[in-house]
């Protein structure tokens, strides 16, 4: 390593801390976006505390001493450089505090608006999961699922990946009912989103399972939208896959599911349409595309809608 990457412990205890989380790191054969990862955070944040350019949270170094298995050495050492932190700063260096520390997150696509999201939550997390960090995480799920649109599957399933992680670590904590569910539906969307990024990535085992996760957590959330997009994915596997009444089958049963006014009764009405044009059924399908687009002039205009809203903008043949 270049010398001028190379900190000096004896500048400053938080200099030390850094220099020992760097050695250890290295020893792990990890990059700062590994254990970023495996720490729930963002790697940029490790890197910073490596140089001494944060004042580091307890738990980050919490994280950090059990991933690189140091046996409290990174904690003890934290408790006397956190002191030196609460009288003067290093020299050079600026405490973030809580508002701007980059906590848990990635720089996956949106990165800088889901690491605000997540740090939102990690500072509520302290305490109780309150009605900020909440939308906080909601706005990054909304980002994410946003994103599938225009971002390859292998390119977002990590940060999905880590968002349900971090939305889990939430569940653990002291909630209240109202909260708890929220965090459910979050975690039941991510599921869906996920599902259906390991589907065209070709991974049949792995969407099938998240599918089914998604289902268990809309059954506790309660959440009836939620339960039929779990429907609409194995509508839309189906279609894939050739098999056009079962996709018609399981269309129509999501639609009895999905409440009215709800991006997925329109996502389902176009599965519906798909399946009756390739049963040969030209008069059934434009009936389900009108129906479909009549529910989309309906929806909301700030939330996001499945893929085949682009057919109904793009004015698809057979909508009256």
């Amino acid at each position: 390593m270049p010398q001028a990457q190379t900190l000096d412990p004896a500048a400053s205890l938080s200099a030390c801390l850094g220099a020992l989380l760097r050695r250890l790191r290295t020893a792990h054969g990890l990059t700062q976006s590994d254990l970023g990862r495996l720490a729930g955070y963002d790697g940029s944040y490790v890197g910073a505390v490596e140089r001494a350019a944060v004042r580091p949270s307890h738990e980050l170094v919490e994280r950090c001493d059990h991933a690189l298995q140091a046996g409290g050495a990174l904690l003890s050492l934290w408790r006397l450089a956190d002191g030196e932190w609460s009288t003067t700063p290093p020299a050079g260096r600026a405490d973030p505090g809580p508002e701007t520390a980059h906590g848990p997150g990635g720089s996956e696509p949106g990165g800088d608006a889901v690491v605000e999201a997540m740090e939102l939550a990690r500072r509520a997390e302290m305490s109780e999961v309150g009605a900020d960090a909440l939308a906080g995480v909601e706005r990054a799920v909304d980002r994410l699922r946003e994103a599938a649109a225009a971002t390859p599957p292998e390119a977002l399933v990590p940060a999905v990946v880590d968002q349900r992680r971090y939305v889990g670590r939430l569940l653990e904590g002291r909630l209240t009912p109202a909260h708890r569910r929220r965090l459910l539906v979050a975690a039941g969307w991510l599921s869906v989103l996920l599902a259906q990024l390991h589907f065209d990535a070709g991974d049949r085992e792995a969407a099938e399972a998240n599918r089914d996760t998604a289902l268990r957590l809309a059954r506790q959330a309660g959440h009836t939208e939620l339960t039929a997009w779990t429907v609409q994915a194995l509508a839309s596997w189906a279609l894939a896959d050739g098999r056009f009444r079962d996709a018609l089958d399981l269309a129509r049963a999501g639609q009895d599911l999905a409440p009215p006014a709800t991006a997925a009764a329109v996502q389902l009405a176009l599965d519906e349409a798909q399946a009756w044009a390739a049963l040969g059924d030209r008069a059934q399908a434009a009936a389900a595309r009108h129906h479909a687009a009549l529910t989309h002039a309906m929806l909301p205009g700030d939330r996001p809608g499945p893929a085949g809203l682009a057919v109904l903008e793009a004015g698809a043949p057979g909508i009256a």
